[in-house]
């Protein structure tokens, strides 16, 4: 009789451990303590060749400052941009025609972005170019990534 009741002494106690160490894990989450996207920093990718050297995301604006480390210059085609958080439209590029080598070009998109919802929050806004190379004959494309905070 007495080693039931240790047993059941020693799972009872570990038992409302347990629940207490769920409880803080639920109010961490419910506050919002263990949101990853708080955590996690600020960045901006771009595939070979291109470079970023500054972003930034308004609730009515997108825009990215790139380099041009292709080798050569080339030809702005086709700009899109989607986002997790709501619509990013009337993507642009400066200069609009051609981009020489080693030198910076802007994506801005502007006409129609709604991100306004997620003012505050960090979200993830993927654009895609399509380009063709001074010397070449085919269409390129790239794709680049920013994870920021909306302002």
């Amino acid at each position: 009789m007495r080693k039931g009741q240790a047993a059941l002494e020693f799972l009872t106690t570990y038992g409302w451990a347990f629940i207490v160490i769920l409880v803080m894990i639920g109010a961490l989450a419910y506050f919002g303590v263990l949101n990853p996207s708080k955590v996690l920093p600020n960045k901006c990718t771009a595939e070979a060749g291109f470079s970023c050297k500054d972003y930034r995301i308004l609730s009515t604006n997108v825009s990215v400052v790139l380099s041009n480390g292709k080798g050569g210059g080339f030809t702005v085609g086709n700009v899109t941009a989607e986002s997790d958080a709501g619509k990013v439209q009337g993507c642009e590029v400066t200069p609009s025609s051609t981009v020489p080598v080693d030198s910076e070009f802007t994506i801005t998109c502007d006409d129609g972005t709604d991100l306004s919802t997620a003012v505050g929050e960090k979200v993830k806004v993927t654009f895609e170019m399509s380009y063709i190379m001074a010397r070449g004959t085919y269409n390129q494309s790239f794709r680049g990534e920013i994870y920021s905070e909306v302002r």
